[in-house]
C-alpha cells in the first residue's frame, strides 16, 4: 500500500503568497491550488485508514476490529475538523475557478465531523453497535433447532418456496427479535447524537443534512421525485391482476387479511422489498416460465469465481478494462469460515490510487446473485473510472448514481438474449408470453422496490424531524408499510418491536431515496441508443458496445466533478429525472394487462389502515389448528388463490406512494 511522508508545515511559498491576506480570507486562487493539493494527498491516506479499518470490522466482526474502526473514524474526522479551519483562510467562495470552488465547497462540507470528540466517539460507537446487532444476529432454524445467520441461511429459506410459510413466519418474527428488538435504544441515541452534531454544521436535523446531498437544499429534490413519480402512476395503475382465482380471496382469510394487505413473510424476501423470487407463482403464463437458469449456472460447474469472471468480461467488452490484481487478491467472493462477517453485498474504494477495489460478497450460485455480482462491480467501475479525480470528486454525482449504475447493468444482464451469449440458454425464446412473462419478473424487482425504498426515508425523515417519537417508531413504521406497500406483518407488532432496524439500510447513514429506479431506466436507455440498439427497450443488451462504453466511461470519470444535472444531460439529453424511460420499457406489460383483466372483479387496492388486533387473534388460532395440516402445501395454495393479488399490489403501492396527497408533508402544493 501506498504511504505518504507527514507534511507538518505549509510550504515557505504558501506562507508568503497568503501574507496580509489570511486575516480576510485571501482569493489567491494559486496558494489555494497549493494548499489543496496536500491536503487531498493527506486525505487519501486518511480515507485509506478508515476504509481499511471499516473492511477488517466488516469482514471479521470481533471487540477489537470494533474497537479499531472506531478508532480509525474519529481519526479521519479529527482531520477533517482540522482541514476545514485551515481552509478558513481562503475566501474560496469568492474564487474565480469554479472547478476550484467546488473542490472547496465539497472539503468544506464535513457533516457530523464538526461536533466535539466526545460526541463524535460516541456516535462511532453507537453506529458500530447497530451494525453489529445487524450482522452477528442468528435464529433458530425450527426445522432443524440450529441457530443460523440471515446470509446464506434465512435468505434462502424465505425465497424457497417449498419451504412451510409456518417456517418463513417463524423466522420472519426471529430475524427481528435478534436483530430490530436490540437495536431501538442505540437506533433513538443515534437519532439524538446525529441530529444534535448537525446542527453544528448549520442543518436543522439530519433529514435536511441528507437532502443537500442532492444539490440544491431544502424540498427541492422531494418536489423533483414527486413529479417523477406522479409521471409514472398513470401507467403503473394498469399494473392489475393477471389471473382469476377461481376460490376468491376469502378462501385465504387465514392468510390475507379482509384488508387486502400482503403478509410480509410470503413474498420469498426479509424485507418484502424484491417480490422476484415468487415470480414462477405469479406469471401471467406459467407454463411458458420453464428455464431454470440457476439450474443451468450450477450444471455447467459455475461458482463464485466464475460469476465474478463472466462480470468482469462484460464490462471489457464495453472498454472498460479488467479488474484490477487487488482486486482479485483481496476480494471476498464467499462466506469466510469460523468468523462472524457483514455478508451483506458491497463494493469498497481505499483511496490508494493503485487499483486497490474489492468486493465483499457471500455468493450464491443464482441467478439473483449474478445479476448482484455485476451490480457490485458497476460501483468498481465507477471507483477505477474517477480514480484520479481528487479526492472530493471520488463520488457519484449525486446518491443516486452509483446505485443506479450498477442497476443499469443487471437490466442489460438479465435480458435473455444476454443469457444466451454467456451460455446460460441454448437460443432466445422469442414468444410473447416468454417476454411478458420476463417482463413481469423485473416489475417483481424493479417496481416492487419503489414503495420500500420512498417509505424507508419518509420514516427516517420524520423521525429525524422530531414527527415521530421513540414511542412511534414502529407503529409509525407500520402505517407506511400498510398504506404505502399494501404489506402487514403476520403477527401483531408493538412499540418493543421495532422493525424498521433490521432493513439493509436503516442502520446506515445513506438513503434509499437515493436507489429509486428511474435513473437506472434513463441510462438504459441512453446506452441502448448510444450502441444502436433497435426495436422493445426490454429486449436491448448494450454487451460489447464500444460506443455505449465510451458514454458510460465518460460519465463515470467525471465522479461528482459536476453538478450531477449536467452529468446527467451529457449522457440522457435532459437535465431532469424522468419516469418516461421506465414507461417505455414496461409498456408493453402494461398494455398485455390492461387488455387481459379488464373484467377483472378482483380488488385492486386495500386499506391504507393495517389489520385491526381481531383478524391476528383469529388467524393465531386458526394457524394452531391447521399448521400440521398445512405445513407443506399453505404456500403453493395460498399463491393459486392469492396470485392476482400480487399485481394489484404491485400496481398499487406504486401509484399510490408516488402520487401526490395533499396531507403528505412532502407535498410541493
Amino acid at each position: 500500500m501506498r504511504t505518504l511522508s507527514n507534511r507538518l508545515a505549509v510550504p515557505l511559498l504558501l506562507v508568503l503568497l497568503l501574507g496580509c491576506c489570511h486575516a480576510s480570507g485571501s482569493t489567491n486562487e494559486t496558494a489555494a491550488r497549493q494548499w489543496f493539493e496536500q491536503f487531498n494527498l493527506d486525505l487519501a491516506v486518511q480515507r485509506n485508514l478508515a476504509v481499511e479499518a471499516g473492511w477488517n470490522y466488516a469482514v471479521n466482526i470481533t471487540d477489537e476490529n470494533s474497537r479499531k474502526r472506531v478508532e480509525a473514524e474519529l481519526k479521519l474526522t479529527e482531520f477533517l475538523k482540522l482541514k476545514r479551519t485551515e481552509m478558513q483562510q481562503f475566501a474560496w467562495r469568492n474564487f474565480t475557478d469554479k472547478n476550484l470552488t467546488r473542490l472547496f465547497s465539497k472539503s468544506d462540507d464535513i457533516g457530523t465531523s464538526v461536533a466535539n470528540a466526545t460526541m463524535q466517539e460516541l456516535y462511532s460507537s453507537v453506529r458500530t453497535r447497530l451494525a453489529t446487532f445487524y450482522n452477528t444476529a442468528k435464529v433458530k432454524d425450527p426445522r432443524s433447532g440450529d441457530m443460523v445467520p440471515l446470509e446464506p441461511n434465512i435468505v434462502a429459506a424465505m425465497a424457497d418456496p417449498d419451504v412451510p410459510q409456518s417456517v418463513k413466519r417463524d423466522f420472519w418474527v426471529g430475524w427481528r427479535d435478534e436483530s430490530g428488538k436490540k437495536m431501538k435504544n442505540d437506533y433513538e441515541e443515534f437519532v439524538h447524537l446525529g441530529n444534535a452534531m448537525i446542527r453544528e454544521a448549520g442543518y436543522a436535523n439530519l433529514a435536511e443534512y441528507w437532502q443537500s446531498w442532492y444539490e440544491p437544499t431544502s424540498d427541492f429534490e422531494q418536489r423533483r421525485w414527486k413529479r417523477c413519480g406522479r409521471s409514472s402512476s398513470p401507467t403503473t395503475a394498469c399494473f392489475t391482476p393477471t389471473c382469476a382465482a377461481s376460490s376468491g380471496l376469502t378462501s385465504g382469510s387465514e392468510i390475507f387479511p379482509l384488508t387486502n394487505h400482503l403478509p410480509a413473510h410470503i413474498l420469498g424476501n426479509m424485507w418484502a422489498q424484491s417480490w422476484a423470487n415468487v415470480d414462477h407463482l405469479t406469471m401471467p403464463y406459467p407454463e411458458s416460465w420453464t428455464v431454470d437458469i440457476t439450474k443451468e449456472m450450477l450444471r455447467k460447474g459455475w461458482n463464485s469465481t466464475t460469476m465474478f469472471r463472466v462480470s468482469e468480461e462484460f464490462f471489457a467488452s464495453l472498454g472498460l478494462g479488467n479488474m484490477t490484481d487487488t482486486f482479485w487478491a483481496k476480494t471476498v467472493m464467499d462466506r469466510l469460515p469460523n468468523v462472524e462477517m457483514n455478508c451483506h453485498a458491497s463494493a469498497w474504494d481505499f483511496y490508494t490510487n493503485e487499483g486497490d477495489f474489492r468486493v465483499k460478497q457471500c455468493t450464491s450460485v443464482t441467478l439473483p446473485y449474478l445479476a448482484t455480482t455485476h451490480h457490485e462491480m458497476g460501483h468498481i467501475q465507477y471507483f477505477m473510472q474517477y480514480e484520479k479525480q481528487p479526492v472530493p470528486f471520488r463520488d457519484g454525482a449525486n446518491p443516486g448514481f452509483h446505485e443506479a449504475v450498477g442497476d443499469t447493468i443487471e437490466l442489460a444482464v438479465m435480458t435473455p438474449e444476454h443469457l444466451v451469449k454467456i451460455g446460460l440458454l441454448n437460443s432466445t425464446i422469442d414468444s410473447n408470453e416468454y417476454y411478458v412473462n420476463y417482463m413481469f419478473l423485473m416489475a417483481l424487482k424493479k417496481l416492487a422496490f419503489i414503495p420500500f425504498g420512498y417509505l424507508i426515508d419518509k420514516w427516517r425523515w420524520s423521525v429525524f424531524k422530531g414527527e415521530v417519537t421513540p414511542q412511534q417508531y414502529n407503529s409509525a413504521w407500520w402505517k407506511l408499510r400498510c398504506d404505502l406497500q399494501g404489506i402487514s406483518s403476520p403477527v401483531p407488532r408493538s412499540e418493543d418491536d421495532f422493525d424498521p432496524g433490521p432493513s439493509t439500510t436503516c442502520p446506515e447513514t445513506r438513503p434509499t431515496f437515493a436507489t429509486f429506479h428511474f435513473l437506472q431506466f434513463q441510462f438504459y436507455e441512453a446506452l441502448c441508443n448510444k450502441s444502436g440498439h433497435t426495436g422493445p427497450l426490454y429486449k436491448c443488451d448494450f454487451y460489447q458496445s464500444k460506443e455505449a462504453g465510451d458514454a458510460l466511461k465518460k460519465m463515470l470519470a467525471a465522479g461528482s466533478s459536476k453538478h450531477w444535472e449536467d452529468t446527467l444531460e451529457e449522457l440522457t439529453g435532459t437535465r431532469e429525472v424522468s419516469a418516461a424511460p421506465l414507461i417505455r420499457y414496461f409498456r408493453p406489460l402494461f398494455d398485455f394487462l390492461t387488455e387481459a383483466n379488464k373484467n377483472s372483479s378482483e380488488p385492486l387496492t386495500w386499506s391504507s389502515e393495517c389489520p385491526g388486533d381481531d383478524w391476528y387473534t383469529s388467524t393465531a388460532r386458526a394457524a394452531s389448528d391447521h399448521r400440521a395440516a398445512t405445513a407443506n402445501h399453505d404456500f403453493r395454495f395460498v399463491w393459486q388463490v392469492g396470485r392476482s393479488h400480487v399485481a394489484a399490489t404491485v400496481d398499487g403501492c406504486t401509484a399510490r406512494s408516488l402520487a401526490v396527497d395533499p396531507a403528505d408533508p412532502l407535498n410541493p402544493g
